[in-house]
C-alpha cells in the first residue's frame, strides 16, 4: 500500500503545478490585456471637415470655421456647439470663449455653452479680438494706426487704447484677466523696435518695456514677472518694466517656436534659426525653463514642435512623433498611424495632438 500511495503522489503534485501555472498564465494575460487597453498613447481619430478654412486648439478641444459655421469640438471629436456666421468671418478661440468678427460686427460666444454673450457693431472694422475670463479686447481700425477697445465679457466698454503710427503685433490678458498687454512695433526710427505696454483695464498704463538692443517677438507672463524673447536675449522683467539682468539668457541663433502658456514656469522650446526654412528641417531642440537649459538632437527632422507640461512634442510630415522630456537626456521616437501631416495645429491640455492633412483633422492621444 505504501508503494501505491507513493506512486500516486507525483501525479497529484504535477496536476497541482499545472493548475497553478494555468492560473498564473490566465492572470498575466488578463493583467496584460488591461494594461494594453488602458494605454491610449498613439490612438488616432479622424474628423473630416469639408471646406476647412481655420482651426484653433483650446484646452480640451478645438474650434474651426468652414466658411459658414463656427463649431466647437471636444478633444475626442464630439461636437459641442455650432454657430452660423456666414462667409468672410474671422475668429479667435480661447479657453473662455470665441470672438467672431465680420466687418465692424463683433460677436462673443461662451466657450462651453455656445451661448451669445455679445453681438454688436464697433466704431470701425474689427481687425482681431480676444476673450479672457473677465474681459475682452478688440483691435479696430487698422493694424498700423488702430484702437484697442477693452470690454467686459458682456460687451460693456471699459476703456480704449489709441495706438497711432505703430503696428500691433499681439496682445492679450494676464494675471487672472486683471492686466492687459500689447506688443507694438515702431518702424519710424533708424531701426525697428518693439515695445510692450501693460494696462489695468479701465485705468492708466501700469508699465512699459522698451528694448532697443534687439528685436523682440514673443512675450510670456508669470505670476510676478514677464519673459520677453528676442533675436539675441531672453529677458526677464517685472510688471512695471524693470529688467532683472541676472536672469538674462543668451539665445542668439535660436528661435522660440513654442511655450506652454498655461504654466507659471513655462517650458520653452527653441529651435535653430537655420532650420526654420522648409518642412521637416527642425533637428536641434533647446529646452529652457528657469535654471534648466538642455539641447537635444532629434532623431529625424520635424515640421513643428509643441511644448506642453514637461515635454516637447515634435512632428514630421510623414507621421513620425518625437517626445523630448526634461527628465530624460535623449528623446523617444514613435511612428504614428498616419502617412502624411500637412499642419500641426497644436496639443490640448488633456494631451491630444491636433494634426491636419487637407480637410482631415487627426486627433492623436499623447497619454
Amino acid at each position: 500500500m505504501d508503494k501505491r500511495h507513493q506512486g500516486r503522489r507525483p501525479w497529484a503534485v504535477v496536476l497541482l503545478i499545472v493548475l497553478l501555472c494555468c492560473g498564473i498564465a490566465l492572470g498575466c494575460a488578463t493583467l496584460g490585456k488591461r494594461i494594453f487597453t488602458a494605454n491610449s498613447f498613439g490612438k488616432t481619430k479622424t474628423v473630416n471637415i469639408a471646406n476647412l478654412q481655420g482651426l484653433q486648439v483650446t484646452a480640451d478641444g478645438f474650434v474651426y470655421y468652414d466658411g459658414s459655421t463656427i463649431s466647437s469640438l471636444s478633444s475626442s471629436g464630439d461636437v459641442r456647439w455650432s454657430y452660423l456666421v456666414g462667409a468672410n468671418a474671422g475668429f479667435d478661440a480661447s479657453d473662455y470663449g470665441v470672438a467672431i468678427w465680420q466687418g465692424s460686427t463683433l460677436t462673443m460666444i461662451g466657450g462651453d455653452s455656445g451661448t451669445t454673450n455679445f453681438n454688436g457693431t464697433m466704431d470701425a472694422d474689427v481687425i482681431s479680438a480676444r476673450i479672457d475670463s473677465n474681459y475682452a479686447a478688440a483691435l479696430i481700425g487698422s493694424e498700423t494706426s488702430g484702437t484697442i477697445v477693452l470690454m467686459e465679457s458682456g460687451g460693456r466698454q471699459v476703456s480704449q487704447i489709441v495706438l497711432d503710427d505703430v503696428t500691433v503685433i499681439d496682445y492679450g490678458f494676464f494675471s487672472n484677466s486683471s492686466l492687459f498687454w500689447v506688443m507694438l512695433l515702431d518702424s519710424n526710427g533708424t531701426a525697428p523696435t518693439c515695445d510692450i505696454q501693460t494696462y489695468r483695464p479701465g485705468k492708466e498704463i501700469v508699465g512699459s518695456i522698451h528694448d532697443n538692443e534687439q528685436l523682440s517677438y514673443a512675450v510670456m507672463f508669470q505670476s510676478s514677472q514677464v519673459l520677453v524673447a528676442g533675436d539675441t536675449y531672453l529677458r526677464t522683467y517685472d510688471y512695471t518694466g524693470t529688467e532683472n539682468a541676472d536672469k538674462r539668457r543668451l539665445v542668439y541663433g535660436w528661435y522660440l517656436a513654442d511655450a506652454d502658456a498655461t504654466a507659471n514656469d513655462p517650458l520653452m522650446a527653441f529651435v535653430n534659426d537655420a532650420q526654420l526654412q522648409g518642412a521637416s528641417n527642425i533637428r536641434d531642440l533647446r529646452m529652457l525653463r528657469s535654471n534648466y537649459d538642455h539641447v537635444m538632437r532629434l532623431p529625424f527632422g520635424c515640421m513643428s514642435v509643441v511644448a506642453r507640461g514637461n515635454a516637447v512634442y515634435g512632428f514630421s510630415g510623414d507621421g513620425h512623433l518625437v517626445v523630448a522630456r526634461t527628465d530624460q537626456d535623449t528623446p523617444l521616437a514613435y511612428q504614428l498611424a498616419l502617412q502624411q501631416i500637412d499642419i500641426v495645429y497644436g496639443v490640448t491640455q488633456d494631451g491630444v495632438a491636433v494634426l491636419g492633412n487637407g480637410d482631415s483633422v487627426y486627433l492623436v492621444s499623447l497619454v
